[in-house]
């Protein structure tokens, strides 16, 4: 992985609202898991926007007034991210997202 793409993901991981929106993704895909729908192919692109927009959370908060988020954080850095995050997602769903879950009723 590059030093942008891990960058972008440190940056993604210490923010709390873009963690937040992190997991809002992580909990839609693990309903599509849960119904048998989900696709791996598919699942990093569940993380571009909110990839995009911890780039230009960086560069706001980081950047020269001259800078250029996507030439900062290229396209290729970004998706080497989001292939990181999914499968971050499925390491969370195997160990994490059963705790989440409520137990299930006691009926007496």
């Amino acid at each position: 992985m590059s030093p942008e793409a891990s960058e972008l993901l440190l940056f993604l991981d210490n923010d709390e609202p873009l963690y937040r929106q992190k997991m809002l993704v992580f909990r839609a895909l693990a309903r599509k898991m849960e119904r048998g729908v989900y696709n791996p192919k598919l699942a990093p692109k569940a993380f571009a926007a909110l990839l995009i927009a911890a780039a230009k959370k960086y560069l706001s908060e980081f950047g020269s007034p001259g800078d250029r988020w996507n030439v900062i954080f290229p396209t290729s850095a970004r998706h080497a991210a989001a292939a990181a995050c999914a499968v971050e997602f499925v390491e969370w769903f195997e160990v994490d997202y059963e705790s989440l879950k409520k137990p299930p009723s006691r009926s007496n």
